[in-house]
């Protein structure tokens, strides 16, 4: 038996995508990293642009001038091209590189957001659901843009221009300035309810699309169930709901955008009616002149759109401010603990932890509950040992915590109460790493990753193995011959053109766990979907792998458990109880009604005919 080598902890290093525990979402320290001189950049030319189009109604007066004096302008009118054509320009390339630091930044987050949540504990992904978080990394990233380029670049922009038109207003005519400072003052009286409102629906959009998205990844998950059992209408029909639910969340929000719009037009034209009676008195006692009357009309015409993307500007930032939120407490939510052990322990202070026994029981459980949430105990301090080598059973009526169990001894899920002990070390202690190299788990679904056949296999691997020993594994199950048919072999990838039936994913699962030099096997239910000639390939591995190994399997097969040295009977209270096959035979009366009751079948669930038979199942094919 070989014992993965226990390597000093990494030394404390600042938090990344990835390290456990992480401090939230900080944009400028890691969504703009390395592009802080860009945005920097953008928002100088973004304000070029907002000073050259302040320019214009400036240099408007002068070429009015000119004309009322019959003077050339020639020259005035030259200045006012370049100046909008600069304020273009200067514009088109500032939102160019606003665009590529915004997808960056986007990119960042969602790399962030994904290596965190594939470090999270199963529970905390399955109690969010997998289409919220979805959700939350698509369409709360692209919210988070909107952040970035409103908050650091067009709000702080609009703003200054808004200043300096005012100003420039003021130095052409005070007066007229008031008259248009108490017009737009109505008009943000009336907008700043709506941008307060943005926020709670911003809130509640995306909770409904993350809820949408959830129904959506769920249905599709179970789409052969829903065709089956002819559910499609009643599938749309909860989908429609949640979509419903949507619209009724967006419909507010894009209802009070829409009228941003025109109130600040309002007010707009609340000041041009304003500004015109009172200029015309002006004008008619010689107080104001032309030139200066046209170029305080343009920069009110001018105020119009910085005040715009400042009351939009407003809305999109609560809705930014809404989706760090969401991704603050999704990256704040603590990874596993080993993971955080790892980030925060400083090898100077990491204890040096001891080389598993090779004498010690592969498993050892001392009193351990597990309760699932808002559920009884499915484990009520439950104790047994398993031997460092050899096939052990591990037997029980449906729920009575078999997969609990396995999944237990390689920390997918954390006991309640009680020690877990592999290879003499508590679960606890070990590198969780470390642990997972030590143990190698096939879960009751043999659950693969998209991707091709050897990606499949050589998944956890820490030094790849060559094709050929995949095909030899592949041989041992009984799947060579079958692969090797496919357009690509063993490159075809899965999970979309190409699929497995069941029995071929359990015989793939089973081939991965070959491969690897696990002291430790957890099989949940391998054989459950394998006829009798795939079965008697996958029982000869199996057993092949027990005579240097401890290989546990959860299992309702009779033939499985005599198989096996050790017995663990898990009962309906939660205990455990262990032994061999004749010993539990003789003295637990459940077990006996196990046996004899068929809970513990004799052969497959599909009794096969034998491998002589001219019945015989053929092995499955990979289908398109």
């Amino acid at each position: 038996m070989t014992f993965p080598s226990v390597r000093p902890r990494p030394p404390a290093r600042p938090l990344a995508p990835g390290c456990g525990a992480f401090p939230g979402l900080r944009i400028g320290q890691d969504l703009l990293r390395g592009d802080r001189l860009l945005l920097a950049l953008a928002a100088v030319l973004s304000l070029a642009s907002a000073a050259s189009s302040l320019a214009v109604p400036w240099l408007a007066m002068g070429v009015m001038h000119a004309l009322t004096r019959h003077q050339p302008v020639t020259h005035p009118a030259v200045d006012m091209s370049v100046a909008v054509l600069g304020a273009a320009g200067l514009q088109a390339l500032s939102g160019w590189l606003l665009a590529g630091v915004g997808e960056r930044a986007v990119l960042r987050l969602r790399r962030m957001a994904m290596g965190h949540l594939l470090r999270l504990p199963l529970r905390a992904v399955r109690d969010e659901g997998a289409g919220s978080l979805t959700a939350r990394v698509t369409s709360d990233a692209a919210q988070l843009r909107l952040l970035i380029e409103t908050g650091f670049v067009h709000l702080p922009v609009a703003l200054i221009a808004t200043a300096a038109t005012l100003t420039a207003m003021v130095v052409i005519d005070p007066s007229l300035t008031l008259v248009v400072v108490g017009a737009f003052g109505l008009t943000g009286a009336c907008i700043a309810p709506m941008t307060t409102r943005m926020k709670r629906l911003a809130v509640a959009q995306q909770r409904a699309f993350g809820q949408l998205a959830q129904s959506l990844t769920a249905h599709l998950v179970a789409l052969v169930t829903v065709k089956a059992c002819r559910y499609e209408s009643e599938a749309a029909d909860k989908l429609g709901h949640a979509a419903d639910a949507v619209r009724s969340a967006c419909l507010p929000a894009s209802r009070l955008q829409c009228l941003i719009g025109p109130v600040v037009g309002l007010g707009q034209q609340i000041a041009v009616l304003a500004v015109a009676l009172a200029a015309g008195q002006q004008i008619t006692h010689g107080q104001l002149s032309l030139a200066a009357f046209s170029g305080f009309f343009l920069y009110l015409l001018h105020l119009t759109s910085p005040l715009t993307v400042v009351a939009l500007g407003i809305g999109h930032l609560q809705a930014g401010r809404t989706a760090r939120g969401r991704f603050h407490d999704l990256l704040t939510r603590p990874a596993e603990a080993e993971a955080e052990a790892e980030a925060e322990q400083d090898t100077t202070t990491a204890p040096v932890l001891p080389l598993p026994r090779p004498d010690a029981h592969a498993v050892t459980f001392r009193h351990v509950t597990y309760r699932p949430p808002q559920g009884n105990p499915v484990l009520d301090h439950a104790s047994f040992h398993v031997p460092a080598t050899g096939l052990t059973a591990l037997v029980g009526s449906s729920g009575t915590g078999k997969s609990t169990v396995l999944t237990l001894i390689n920390r997918l899920i954390q006991a309640e109460h009680g020690e877990i002990r592999v290879l003499g070390r508590s679960v606890s202690k070990w590198p969780l790493g470390d642990l997972r190299r030590c143990v190698t788990y096939v879960d009751q679904q043999s659950t693969l990753i998209e991707g091709t056949i050897s990606e499949n296999l050589r998944l956890g691997l820490a030094e790849p193995p060559s094709d050929a020993d995949l095909l030899n594994a592949l041989e041992t199950v009984g799947l060579r011959q079958t692969v090797l048919r496919l357009p690509q072999g063993i490159d075809t990838p899965l999970g979309r053109v190409h699929d497995l039936s069941g029995g071929q994913r359990q015989r793939l699962a089973v081939a991965r766990a070959l491969l690897t030099d696990s002291a430790i096997l957890l099989l949940d239910e391998p054989d459950s979907h394998l006829d009798s000639i795939s079965d008697r390939l996958v029982t000869r591995a199996v057993d092949d792998l027990a005579a240097t190994r401890c290989v546990i399997v959860a299992s309702h097969r009779l033939s499985t458990v005599r198989r096996a040295r050790h017995i663990i009977l898990l009962t309906e209270d939660g205990t455990a109880v262990s032994g061999s096959h004749e010993h539990l035979l003789a003295g637990n009366s459940h077990y006996r009604e196990l046996t004899t009751g068929h809970a513990i079948e004799a052969d497959s669930p599909l009794r096969t005919p034998p491998v002589d038979s001219p019945h015989a199942s053929a092995p499955d094919l990979i289908g398109n």
